[in-house]
């Protein structure tokens, strides 16, 4: 009887030694999933009163973020998408220090970023039009890079609530097309025509949808 238990308390033992390195991982990765998304929110909205924030594993060294911000005596909400320790996409739905700036001055800032952006991504695009790179391999990568630049785009020009799903795609050497079905809340989902223009390290540098 003896020799069971003590057989026993040792595979136990063991089993906890495997697992419990993975789960301290985990937890680990959550944490700084959290950290990040916190970092980014308080970094473009000027908010840090985080409450009931929490993380879930959502793929491979992947994470959703979610949580509120009390601002002014209410919460709103606000999510994030980490992945492989970057903010992959944000999002917040509440008002925000930035808000009340000038309105002049938004607009300039606006303007100036927005101008500075399309120089950068023809800068980018022409560097990568000198170094080809066969993405053809990664279709399945592409595309989760692709829904994640769509799924923010039409939370941020649409409505907080897209939930974008892809339903086919087509790569032709650095682009993607498909077709896809975004839902807001509890409406009938609307058809997408979308397509993703990529770097040569799978980066997308250019998205647009049309929605119908």
């Amino acid at each position: 009887m003896k020799t069971y238990i003590s057989r026993t308390l040792l595979g136990t033992a063991i089993s906890l030694a495997l697992v419990l390195p993975n789960a301290g991982l985990a937890s680990e990765e959550e944490n700084q999933a959290i950290k990040l998304c916190e970092s980014k929110i308080l970094e473009v909205y000027k908010v840090d009163k985080f409450r009931h924030v929490g993380a879930e594993q959502i793929g491979n060294h992947k994470f959703k973020v979610h949580g509120k911000v009390k601002y002014e005596g209410d919460k709103h909400p606000f999510d994030c998408k980490i992945k492989h320790g970057h903010v992959k996409s944000y999002h917040y739905d509440g008002p925000h220090p930035a808000l009340k700036e000038d309105d002049d001055v938004s607009v300039g800032t606006a303007l100036a970023v927005g101008a500075g952006l399309a120089i950068l991504a023809a800068v980018a695009a022409q560097s990568d039009d000198d170094q080809d790179s066969d993405l053809s391999g990664k279709k399945s990568v592409l595309e989760d890079e692709c829904l994640e630049a769509l799924s923010y785009r039409l939370r941020d020009e649409r409505h907080h609530t897209a939930d974008v799903r892809i339903k086919s795609s087509k790569l032709d050497g650095r682009t993607l097309t498909g077709k896809a079905k975004v839902r807001y809340g509890h409406e009938q989902p609307h058809q997408v025509d979308y397509t993703c223009n990529f770097d040569r390290n799978g980066r997308v540098h250019d998205s647009q949808y049309y929605l119908y």
